[in-house]
């Protein structure tokens, strides 16, 4: 759940770049055809995304008529293996934050997602606004099943602004061994169908185990560090300690896992008083 820079590259070079040596005439000459409704396509997408409308782009889209197959060619027989497009892609790729996936924000991003799926709008299959570098298993998470409304929306990386305040949380329960449990706090201006959207994401991709399960990692090899820095300068050491990493990961990549951990323990006066040592 990492915000992106939208891609700089636009259709109007991903059209070129994967036309440029396409080995199948009739698919390059429709293609080409269609550059003008893509390049139309584009500006109704953009325009929709920043105005929070993206389930309802559909309606305004370019009719594709009988060139689906074509415009759904420019990605896989273009963009995904001409050497060309595969310098557009690649552009695309680089803009996830240190390789991560901006879905889960813990795997490592390796190939593009289709944010409305191309099996459902050919006409977006090569608009880089559309594509998201993400990780395998989010990839293959995501159905191509079209929203139906913007409750059924997945947070988009280029257009949803989540502000920033730390709405990813977590809570230390005080057991042994110490469990992180994740949670949603609302961020502050959040719309209520904002909120749900968030949740629905956080819920769809099971981030609230996939967080756990890091943290109770993390928990367990940092058990003698967290453990030595209480011996020898009692909570306040090891407080000071958890938040000054809380601050590392919040300032350098947002709402993390590992931000919203460090920030748990530093709150928890059950771990700062030895709950470190019952792990």
């Amino acid at each position: 759940m990492l915000q992106l820079e939208i891609p700089q590259v636009t259709v109007t070079e991903a059209i070129a770049a994967v036309t440029q040596r396409m080995r199948l005439q009739p698919h390059t000459d429709r293609i080409i055809a269609r550059a003008g409704d893509m390049r139309a396509a584009e500006k109704l997408y953009v325009a929709a995304g920043h105005d929070g409308e993206l389930h309802a782009v559909s309606a305004d889209l370019p009719a594709i008529g009988g060139d689906g197959e074509y415009l759904e060619y420019a990605y896989d027989g273009g963009l995904v293996t001409s050497k060309q497009g595969r310098e557009i892609y690649d552009q695309i790729m680089e803009g996830a934050p240190h390789e991560r996936c901006p879905l889960c924000g813990r795997g490592i991003a390796t190939t593009l997602d289709h944010q409305l799926p191309k099996s459902e709008y050919p006409i977006l299959a090569i608009i880089p606004a559309n594509l998201v570098p993400v990780c395998g298993p989010c990839n293959q998470k995501k159905s191509n099943k079209a929203p139906a409304d913007a409750s059924e929306m997945l947070l988009h990386p280029y257009f949803d602004e989540l502000g920033a305040s730390r709405w990813l949380r977590a809570k230390i329960h005080e057991e042994t061994p110490a469990r992180a449990e994740y949670f949603i706090q609302p961020g502050e201006n959040w719309s209520t169908v904002l909120a749900g959207r968030v949740v629905r994401h956080f819920n769809f991709f099971g981030l609230r185990r996939q967080y756990a399960v890091a943290a109770a990692e993390k928990l367990a090899t940092s058990r003698i560090r967290h453990a030595g820095l209480l011996d020898r300068g009692g909570p306040g050491e090891l407080r000071l300690h958890l938040e000054e990493a809380a601050e590392d990961h919040w300032s350098v990549s947002g709402n993390t896992w590992e931000g919203a951990l460090y920030t748990a323990l530093a709150e928890s006066d059950w771990y700062m008083n030895g709950g470190v040592n019952l792990m």
